[in-house]
């Protein structure tokens, strides 16, 4: 296992790879009931892991570069556009003149929990290592390389085997999150939920009884840092001296689809600028509880300003 990932250059890019798409997100004004049109808001917005995390990132002040791959359609030329206004550069991000960009099409609860969601994700199968490995000298000079599990195993094992900076990654969901199995050994970070964390490990929570379980099987694959999601019950955060449970931060809900977004990133942030497991989790708590009172999968409202005094409010 890593002892202790040194950032050598905290103040370098962040290099986020991983996906863009455009979310149609559907919540309705009732209970949701099955088989049956249901009377509702829905909202069309450039989205997916990466992206949204990528913009958390840009909010709370980091230089990101978002490396990914979109088709030439309508919706591309969208979220190109959202991503630079948002701060994001895409100079090393690819395009397939006749791919298919991405979408996820999400249906929540009244609540805003989720529901259920699709996600046509096929076209970042093209971010292959034969397509990083010209940019892999710039990777090496940021202070960050943030993955997600939309893309391909053997592109994670190549990040894994020849990127030199600190890594982290996010889970996407249960059906991907194997993928992420190659890149463990070299992780500073990563975020799973329950369902995540146990594709990850082979392992149930019944057998070992603990959250602590969980997070010590990803620890001994090499994993520094382990933040698992469970929901409304908050976040275990957890490192190789222990963990502890950390209740999510009281708040009005509107959409939760990018909690898990903002949560990444600001824990992410917090760990270049050399804060501990426990306070990382905090500003992450913070960041989410933010995003889940917007609408939008990411929160015009976050800023570390913002979340320092989601903070200080707290008993």
């Amino acid at each position: 296992m890593n002892p202790g990932t040194s950032v050598q250059n905290p103040d370098a890019p962040v290099f986020v790879i991983g996906a863009v798409n455009m979310d149609i997100i559907g919540t309705p004004d009732a209970p949701l009931c099955p088989a049956d049109s249901n009377p509702g808001r829905v909202s069309l917005s450039p989205g997916g892991v990466g992206r949204n995390i990528a913009e958390n990132l840009c909010r709370l002040g980091r230089r990101v570069f978002l490396i990914t791959v979109t088709g030439e359609d309508a919706y591309a030329g969208i979220i190109r556009e959202n991503c630079r206004n948002a701060g994001m550069d895409l100079r090393y991000s690819f395009t397939d003149p006749l791919g298919h960009t991405s979408t996820y099409l999400c249906l929540n609860e009244q609540n805003g929990n989720l529901h259920a969601a699709i996600s046509d994700m096929a076209i970042c199968e093209q971010l292959t290592p034969d397509r990083l490995s010209p940019l892999l000298p710039v990777l090496n000079q940021g202070s960050m390389v943030l993955a997600d599990a939309n893309l391909p195993e053997k592109t994670l094992a190549w990040i894994a085997e020849n990127v030199k900076v600190p890594l982290a990654a996010d889970p996407v969901s249960a059906a991907k999150a194997h993928r992420l199995k190659p890149l463990l050994s070299r992780l500073s970070l990563v975020k799973p939920n329950l369902a995540e964390a146990e594709e990850l490990t082979g392992l149930h929570p019944g057998e070992g009884g603990s959250y602590t379980f969980l997070a010590d099987a990803l620890h001994r694959q090499g994993v520094e840092r382990v933040y698992l999601s469970l929901g409304s019950r908050g976040v275990w955060a957890d490192d190789c001296r222990g963990g502890m449970l950390l209740p999510c931060i009281p708040g009005p809900i509107v959409n939760t689809s990018g909690c898990g977004d903002a949560f990444v990133a600001a824990a992410a942030d917090a760990f270049l600028r050399g804060l501990d497991t426990e306070a990382s989790a905090r500003r992450g708590l913070a960041a989410a509880s933010i995003c889940a009172e917007d609408p939008a999968p990411v929160s015009s409202r976050l800023s570390p300003e913002a979340i320092d005094l989601r903070l200080s409010l707290l008993p």
